[in-house]
């Protein structure tokens, strides 16, 4: 059975779009999110794809936030602490060994 004519023309202007875009440097990209946040992506992408400097400050933050190393020991954060002071200025951590206080618990 053949296609109707108008849905084989819509086919053929969506791949030349698509093509345009690629040539232009654009990349299709397929993400799921909470349908909540739907509308913030399409902006996030809007904005990115648009350029000018809103686009350069939103691309690196999204950069900054994306590259930032997750803490999950203490030794992580530790590392993160002493990387946001000068170079040369030592820390040093100490745990307070004191037993604490009475707590009467009748």
């Amino acid at each position: 059975m053949a296609e109707p004519a108008t849905r084989k023309t819509s086919k053929e202007r969506v791949r030349r779009h698509r093509r345009k875009a690629l040539a232009e440097g654009s990349k299709r990209v397929e993400v799921t999110v909470p349908a909540e946040d739907a509308e913030l992506i399409r902006a996030v992408a809007r904005t990115l794809r648009e350029g000018g400097k809103a686009g350069t400050v939103l691309r690196r933050r999204l950069a900054d936030l994306a590259s930032a190393p997750r803490i999950r020991t203490a030794a992580d954060l530790f590392a993160a602490l002493r990387s946001t002071f000068p170079a040369g200025m030592e820390l040093e951590f100490e745990r307070d060994r004191s037993p604490g206080r009475p707590v009467d618990l009748e």
